[in-house]
């Protein structure tokens, strides 16, 4: 009966703790808002070279991989303070930054 009180007890206890976790991570989400930027990326041009971008609050995290070819040039929209990232080579590009609203960012600085 002792073992059965102190795990149901113990379970309890459990649930009350992640309860708490998630309950403090909902609130803190909800009271900040986060300013979202929408921005270019133009391709390398004559050198050629297929980039995947992914962006993301860090490397492999967030929405990857959309292409950008040699000639193409792509919209992208990310929160400030995020970065964006070469998904093959896994290397940050830029982090986002208000500025960059409207901007175009041209791949042949980078590559």
């Amino acid at each position: 009966m002792k073992k059965t009180v102190l795990f149901i007890s113990l379970l309890l206890l459990c649930s009350f703790v992640m309860y708490s976790f998630t309950e403090n991570k909902t609130s803190k989400s909800a009271n900040v808002l986060a300013e979202r930027v929408s921005f270019k990326i133009k391709g390398t041009g004559s050198k050629n070279i297929f980039v995947t971008i992914g962006v993301g609050y860090q490397v492999g995290s967030g929405a990857c991989c959309t292409g950008v070819s040699n000639n193409s040039t792509v919209g992208f929209v990310g929160e400030v303070g995020h970065v964006v990232y070469d998904g093959k080579t896994r290397k940050v590009i830029t982090k986002i930054y208000k500025e960059m609203q409207g901007k175009t960012i041209n791949l042949a600085e980078y590559y």
